[in-house]
Order: structure tokens, then C-alpha cells, then sequence
């Protein structure tokens, strides 16, 4: 499902309007009616109970003046309560808006210079409140009178439906602007919005339904969105079963450096984490002292002793081993629990420069560049990074909040500067590609807080990259399968307790689906997306 800003949204309603002739007033009124039809979906007596409408000035407003005719149609008592005075009212909106005089329905203008409690009893005496207050455009801080309406409308309690955005939250990015409405659902139009899945915009936006409003598919598919919303119709049309003669040669040859004294546990999630994705094959560079403590942990993958640092980490010295190692391989995963020892940093940063096959880093592997990102281009493949928010920040010179205040923008940036796709991880992770590819993920749970879980994940998209997955297509599969895992593991009915092996044995289970699934559901096909499986 493609992901739009507010202003790609307003670019499509343009050229839908201007260009192939649709009026505003259509795509106002095919709004309306879907949003309606939503809404009675939601609250089936809908159309019996007591309905005020909250609204601006602009478009919004004029959304909730064409649902206050249909449910007045319908019906329902409803009255407008308006913010703005009439004369603000223009276009759409304006003609919306005399269409309830002639039909009578009762508007509302709200007056600040009278008392705010007499005039919000209009409100009170609602059964549901319809929210088109402010839309997709807003960009400051909510003030003055809409800041006090919105916290009384929250305080009330009573359910809320929300047009297009719940008013006060950012489209783009799913930040409160000072306060935002919490809607019980939101009607969205054309497409969905990045700020209803990311940030707050889950919590605020409630139920979220995209309404056709009768923009052309291919004004939309000229649009160069490539954003998109991690679903399982989207997975599913980058996976299929595999041939009957498929053998372990032909499924992909993971090399994995990973583990050093005290932490051979990173390393064997994420061998068992690309295994259970369907590498067909797996190698695990290990200091030679801890090769017994691998052969006994590890059953199903190889391990490759070589040279080791005083500290018990890959040193230096194994550089030649491994690049000779990797050269008919298809990819390497490196970084959990590898260290900071001087020499294995001194050979990761070499890895990243001359490896012959894509790379997966993560963990102590961003730590090291965070220090020195030079490598990362110098790189001679692909590379994906998998950084948590505390390592985002150490790799884009940020603080945490910086991060988490803008995720969507760090990791695009990130990515177009380094040429790297970039995995962030996080509620609603996300995947960048340099090529301004952005997708947002939406599965996972609370209860993947705990240890091992990100070296699971840099397995799981190792594996399928050797399997022949595009790499922003691995990532993004691998993220999803991770998220769905995890919530399948805990039966989506605990927030603690899951550990990363849990999410092991539900993996291939997963996959099937998907690989049966028909892919019809999401809006972006395999056959038309220009990034091919290779």
C-alpha cells in the first residue's frame, strides 16, 4: 500500500482536478459518501445517534459539511459547529457549506469573545463527534481556540471520527503539533498517509480506512511515490514456493562473522536466523579458540576457524582467509558480538570496503563505523544497515530524540548520503534505500524487547539476500517476517517474556503463507515495481 505526504496528496488532487478535469467538488463529494459509508461501519447506529460536526475553513471543513447533509440525509440529528466565521469559507468548502443553509441543519459560529463553556455544550450534547477541524496541510503548533476545543473533545470520551487526519497530528510525520484529536477511526482520502502509521499516528488516528475518491490510477502510479506500507499483500508478491528441484547449492551461502568471548550467542541467532529464512547454506568465521564452543552450539551451520585477536574476537590477520572465503559466496552478515578490539574494527572496516558479496551490518559493525564512516563509501557491494535508534543517532551524529523525532527523514538522508539501505529499527520500522525507496513496517510487539532479537533479524535478511532477493526487498521481508514472528510467538497476548529463539521455529510457518498468499490486496504488484528479484 503506497504511502503518501500531504503534499504528494495535494499534488494528486491537482492534477486530478486540473489536468484530466475531474471538478473538486467530485472528489469532495466521493469523500464524503465513502467516509460516511466507513463510519457506519464503525458505529452501525451511526445515523440514530446525536452528531456534531467540528470544523474549520478549508477543505476539511467542507468534508464535514458534505457527511453533516448525508447523515442529515440519513436521518440523523446533526449540528455543525464551526470555528471560523462564514466569510473564511471558500471554494469547495463555501458551496458545501450553503448547501446546509438551504437544507437547514443547524451552523454553529463559534464566537471567542463569548464564554467557552456555553458555546462547547454544543459539543457535549453529542452522541459522536465528527472531527474535520484542520487537515493534512497543518505544519505549526496547534494554538489558541482549536488547542482548547481538541482537549476538551479528548476529555469528553465519547467516540470521535476523524476526517482524513485527526486534527493536530502531522501528516508527514505522525507528530502531535501541540495536541491532536484521538479519534476512535479516521476516513482517509486517496491514499494513506505516512503520519497515520508512524509516531502517534496509530494511537491517534484509531481505525484508519483509505477512501477511493475517484483520483485516476494512473495519475497516481505518475507520481513517483515510493513509499510504501509493509503489508502482507506487498510481502507476499516478492515470495513464491520454490521449485521441486531446489537443492541447499542452489537456495544461497551465507558467511557470517559474528561472536567473540562471551558473546557466541549473537552468533548463533543469526546463523539459525538465516537458516530458518531458507539459506541454504551457512558459515560462521569464528576466533579459533572458541571454534569447539561453535561446533557444539551450531548444528546445522559450518563454522570457518581463523586467526583471533588476544581478546577472543576475528582478528585482522583473518582478512585474506575470509575475502578469499567470500568470493564465490552470496553474502556476508556481520557485527553481532564481534567486539571493539582494535584489530577486529581494523577488519571490519576492511570487509566493508573490499567485500565481493552484499553485506548486513549491525551492532558492534555500526559502532565502528559510527567512528569512521568512511568505509561505507569506499564499499565495493551493496550494504544494508540495521541500527536501533541509539545507533542511528551515533551514525548520523544526532541525539536519540533527533531520531525519533523525525525517523522517516534520519534514515532517507542516511541512506541517499552513505548509499547504504538502512534499517531502522523501532515501532514502525523503517527501510530506506538510496534510491529514495521508503517502506514502513507493520508488524511486531512490545514483548521484542529483550536480547538477540536484532541479530535474529540481520540473519533473517542476510538469508534471504543469498536466496536472490533484491536487498531493499530482503530487508523489508526480513523485517516484516521478523515483526510477524514475534507477534505469532507470543499469541499477540503478552508485551514481556519473548526471547529471540522463540520467533525460530514460527518462521518457516510464516513464509508458507505468504508464499501461498494472493498478493492481490496490496496495491503495488511484483510486476510493477522496476526492482525485480535478480
Amino acid at each position: 500500500m503506497l504511502l503518501a505526504t500531504a503534499s504528494e496528496m495535494a499534488e494528486l488532487d491537482r492534477k486530478t482536478i486540473e489536468e484530466i478535469g475531474i471538478p473538486g467538488i467530485v472528489l469532495m463529494e466521493n469523500a464524503a459518501r465513502g467516509a460516511a459509508a466507513f463510519f457506519e461501519a464503525v458505529i452501525p447506529d451511526l445515523a440514530r445517534r446525536h452528531i456534531v460536526v467540528l470544523a474549520g475553513s478549508g477543505n476539511n471543513a467542507g468534508d464535514g459539511f458534505a457527511l453533516a447533509r448525508i447523515f442529515h440525509g440519513k436521518g440523523a440529528p446533526v449540528r455543525v459547529v464551526c470555528l471560523r466565521p462564514a466569510h473564511r469559507l471558500k471554494g469547495d468548502a463555501l458551496i458545501n457549506y450553503n448547501i446546509l443553509h438551504r437544507l437547514g441543519i443547524p451552523v454553529y459560529h463559534w464566537d471567542e469573545r463569548e464564554d467557552f463553556a456555553l458555546q462547547f455544550a454544543h459539543v457535549q450534547k453529542a452522541d459522536v463527534i465528527l472531527d474535520a477541524l484542520l487537515g493534512t496541510g497543518l505544519q505549526s503548533e496547534v494554538r489558541g481556540l482549536y488547542r482548547e476545543v481538541i482537549d476538551a473533545v479528548n476529555a469528553l470520551g465519547k467516540p470521535v471520527l476523524s476526517v482524513d487526519v485527526p486534527s493536530g497530528l502531522h501528516a508527514g510525520t505522525g507528530r502531535v503539533l501541540g495536541t491532536a484529536i484521538k479519534a476512535t477511526a479516521t476516513a482517509t482520502f486517496g491514499l494513506l498517509k505516512v503520519g497515520h502509521v508512524m509516531g502517534e499516528g496509530p494511537a491517534r488516528s484509531g481505525r484508519v480506512q483509505v477512501v477511493d475518491i475517484g483520483i485516476p490510477p494512473a495519475v497516481t502510479a505518475s507520481s513517483g511515490i515510493q513509499r510504501w506500507l509493509l503489508d502482507r499483500g506487498l510481502c507476499s508478491s516478492w515470495i513464491s514456493p520454490r521449485p521441486a528441484d531446489t537443492h541447499k547449492g542452489r537456495a544461497g551461502h551465507l558467511c557470517v562473522l559474528s561472536g567473540s568471548a562471551g558473546k557466541t550467542g549473537a552468533a548463533a541467532l543469526v546463523c539459525e536466523g538465516a537458516l530458518r529464512v531458507g539459506a541454504g547454506l551457512v558459515t560462521l568465521f569464528v576466533p579459533r579458540s572458541l571454534n569447539p564452543v561453535m561446533e557444539v552450539k551450531l548444528t546445522e551451520a559450518m563454522t570457518l576457524p581463523v586467526e583471533e585477536t588476544e581478546a577472543q574476537s576475528v582478528s585482522l590477520a583473518a582478512r585474506e582467509t575470509i575475502l578469499e572465503f567470500l568470493a564465490d559466496k552470496e553474502a556476508l552478515a556481520a557485527g553481532p558480538g564481534i567486539s571493539l578490539h582494535e584489530g577486529t574494527q581494523a577488519l571490519l572496516k576492511e570487509l566493508v570496503e573490499k567485500s565481493p558479496v552484499p553485506l548486513v551490518l549491525d551492532a558492534d559493525a555500526l559502532t565502528i563505523l559510527a567512528r569512521d564512516p568512511a568505509p561505507l563509501q569506499n564499499a565495493s557491494s551493496p550494504v544494508i544497515v540495521t541500527p536501533h535508534p541509539g545507533e542511528m543517532a551515533r551514525l548520523a551524529g544526532l541525539s536519540v530524540p533527533q531520531v525519533q523525532k523525525n525517523r522517516l527523514d534520519v534514515a532517507a538522508e542516511f541512506s541517499r548520503r552513505h548509499n547504504v539501505i538502512v534499517v531502522l529499527k523501532g515501532h514502525g520500522t523503517l527501510v530506506a534505500a538510496p534510491d529514495g525507496r521508503l517502506a514502513v513496517n507493520t508488524t511486531g510487539t512490545p514483548a521484542m524487547a529483550s536480547g538477540g532479537m536484532g541479530d535474529v533479524l540481520t540473519g533473517m535478511i542476510a538469508g534471504l539476500v543469498v536466496q536472490g532477493l533484491e536487498p531493499f526487498r530482503a530487508a523489508c521481508l526480513g523485517v516484516y517476517l521478523h515483526g510477524l514472528a514475534a507477534e505469532e510467538a507470543s499469541g499477540n497476548a503478552t508485551s514481556r517474556g519473548l526471547i529471540a529463539t522463540d520467533l525460530l521455529p514460527v518462521i518457516p510457518r510464516l513464509i508458507g503463507r505468504l508464499e501461498t498468499e494472493d498478493p492481490g490486496s496490496s496495491h503495488l504488484q511484483a510486476d510493477d515495481d522496476p526492482h525485480q528479484r535478480r
